[in-house]
């Protein structure tokens, strides 16, 4: 799970990474808008799911680790 998580998460980071390059890309007259709007949509899918993923896997930690607490 927390693989799968990382993998999103820098998935958004080249994603992003993307939207950069054909914005940059104007700058020579050489843009590629469907690599922002591709770069952009991608990565604020993978930003959001890797969240809303890393917050469930964090729960179920933070209730593990009251679990043991209780034990003692």
């Amino acid at each position: 799970m927390r693989l799968f998580i990382l993998m999103l998460s820098m998935g958004s980071v080249v994603s992003f990474g993307y939207a950069l390059a054909g914005y940059g890309g104007s700058f020579f007259d050489k843009g590629r808008a469907d690599y922002v709007v591709w770069g952009l949509v991608s990565g604020f899918f993978c930003a959001c799911l890797a969240i809303y993923l890393w917050k469930g896997w964090l729960a179920g930690v933070a209730l593990e680790i009251e679990r043991e607490a209780d034990k003692e």
